[in-house]
């Protein structure tokens, strides 16, 4: 009785401690209501939904994400009112479309569906069984094409990476794509706060921190994320 007490006890702090948190939840696959429903009455107040992916195998690579409207819906459903969109970009292949297409595809299709997003979020890390980010020099020309392609929009967007990937990709840790838009980065501590944040890329304050990646509950698998 006494270990199912602590273990309670546990359980209890750590729903207040989300609760108490300014938390979401991401997702890259498709997400029932009733999963959605029960993130939220967990605490989590943001979702990021997975729209665009690099389809490297197809010609040309890049796609829509076929969950991604439902997924919406469903988010929508489950009581979430502050949701973004990622994107996994095609790169590195002579195969994949244009940045300005994949973007335009992705704003198409929230547009026709008529989604109401906070910030569009551009993934950037490396798929080691597509080579999406063969070279330094090729990396920074793709995501100088990105930023223009988001620029063109009009919409608020933002990038994803974590330093060690920044790194790896774009050659640098100093290398700056746009630091004026907002940084979402990736350090699974399963801490709710910034103190582990270290400046790359022209940042110098995160707006959104992944802080676990792949957790199963509520019917659904997560990656969760605190924001400051």
């Amino acid at each position: 009785m006494k270990n199912l007490l602590v273990g309670l006890s546990l359980l209890a702090s750590a729903f207040v401690s989300t609760q108490a948190a300014n938390t979401g939840v991401d997702v890259s696959a498709l997400t029932s209501t009733s999963a959605w429903s029960c993130a939220k009455n967990y605490g989590y107040s943001h979702a990021i939904i997975r729209c665009y992916f690099e389809a490297w195998g197809g010609n040309p690579g890049g796609a829509l994400d076929s969950s991604c409207a439902q997924n919406y819906a469903n988010a929508v459903a489950g009581g979430f009112n502050q949701i973004d969109l990622y994107m996994f970009p095609c790169t590195g292949r002579s195969t994949c479309k244009s940045p300005a297409t994949q973007v335009n595809e992705m704003v198409a299709h929230m547009n026709k569906n008529k989604m109401k997003i906070g910030t569009l979020w551009l993934d950037v890390e490396v798929d080691p069984q597509s080579n999406n980010w063969p070279s330094a020099s090729q990396a920074q020309s793709t995501l100088k094409q990105f930023k223009q392609a988001f620029d063109a929009t009009g919409l608020k967007w933002g990038v994803y990476a974590s330093q060690s990937q920044w790194t790896s990709i774009t050659g640098s840790k100093d290398w700056v794509l746009d630091s004026s838009v907002p940084l979402w980065y990736a350090h699974y501590d399963e801490a709710l706060n910034f103190n582990d944040f270290s400046p790359f890329g022209g940042w110098t304050k995160p707006t959104i921190k992944q802080y676990a990646g792949s957790q199963s509950f509520c019917s659904g698998n997560w990656d969760k994320n605190f924001y400051g």
